[in-house]
């Protein structure tokens, strides 16, 4: 039996795999109880079902736990199933977290070269202040390089707050080239910060999920708060220039139905809003793109109300 990565899976494959348990439901049956089940790790989801579930299945089992799997791959409603034979909890030393939860193609220096490299060209003092307030405090800027910035649609993964935000100040940036009247520090403060919130949006231990706060607060209220307490230690901080600053953030996500408590009224925050909406896109797109070997069709895609065409393979392009 081999221990092999959800993507990598093919019908009949019999397995010893270990896997974050994403969902679990107890199910009545014939012949009792058995257990339906949600299993995932770093490339990908799977669903799995346990016919002959023991008593540490029914009450000990919890959604979060890494579990050690061995079963046979089958196929149902069209789509792969693990059909478990045992499960049991993993121990920490059996399996690296990057197996378990999905991480940044860059390196985390690399990450923070970037953001570092973007501050850099911050001109105002204050704004500058302000930015190095959070950098300068070791504990965010480790939260922030390590966060995901989302639950499953795009950089949901570690390292992937830093990695979106850098993409869209950068994509603000070279937007801004082309108009003069934008205040390309506005853009930047706009790129690195819009989604930090989602440090405390989203835990991150085996499973990327909500948080409490996360729920009932969100991202974009929590980061407002953030902004408004670093500013207040800064003297002198202008009043008009954070309601600016807060206001690219409130409105980034564009209309008031994507749950942005305020639409974009500056041009810079109409830029920060269109190129997070490249970004956040063209992240989850790629991970579409992936999971379909980068040609033909997608399955359909509920989040944008449509299937997506990848091309045909190089060699039978004419």
């Amino acid at each position: 039996m081999e221990n092999k990565l959800i993507k990598d899976l093919v019908v009949d494959d019999r397995i010893t795999s270990f896997f974050a348990v994403r969902k679990k439901n107890v199910r009545e049956y014939t012949k009792g109880q058995f257990l339906s089940l949600e299993l995932g790790d770093a490339t990908g989801r799977i669903s799995a079902v346990h016919w002959e579930p023991d008593q540490f299945c029914l009450t000990e089992l919890a959604e979060g736990m890494v579990v050690k799997v061995r079963g046979v791959v089958g196929e149902y409603n069209n789509k792969k199933q693990i059909v478990i034979n045992l499960i049991r909890l993993a121990k920490d030393d059996e399996y690296p977290l990057e197996q378990i939860l999905p991480h940044s193609d860059q390196p985390i220096e690399q990450r923070k070269a970037r953001i570092m490299a973007l501050a850099e060209k911050i001109e105002n003092g204050y704004i500058r202040k302000l930015v190095e307030a959070f950098f300068g405090d070791e504990k965010f800027l480790n939260d922030y390089l390590t966060a995901a910035a989302g639950k499953l649609w795009h950089h949901a993964y570690i390292g992937g707050l830093s990695e979106h935000s850098a993409n869209v100040a950068e994509l603000a940036l070279r937007a801004g080239a082309g108009y003069d009247f934008l205040d390309k520090d506005y853009l930047i403060f706009g790129g690195l910060f819009h989604d930090a919130g989602k440090i405390g949006q989203y835990s991150t231990g085996t499973v990327i999920d909500y948080t409490d706060e996360g729920r009932l607060v969100g991202h974009i209220c929590l980061v407002d708060d953030w902004i408004c307490r670093r500013a207040a230690t800064i003297e002198a901080f202008p009043e008009k220039l954070l309601m600016k600053l807060r206001h690219i953030i409130l409105s980034h996500q564009g209309e008031l139905e994507y749950a942005t408590p305020i639409v974009p009224q500056m041009p810079e925050a109409f830029v920060v809003y269109y190129c997070d909406e490249i970004d956040s896109k063209m992240g989850a797109i790629e991970r579409i793109r992936e999971r379909h070997g980068g040609k033909g069709w997608s399955d359909y895609v509920s989040l944008i109300n449509r299937y997506l065409y990848f091309g045909e393979d190089k060699d039978t392009r004419e």
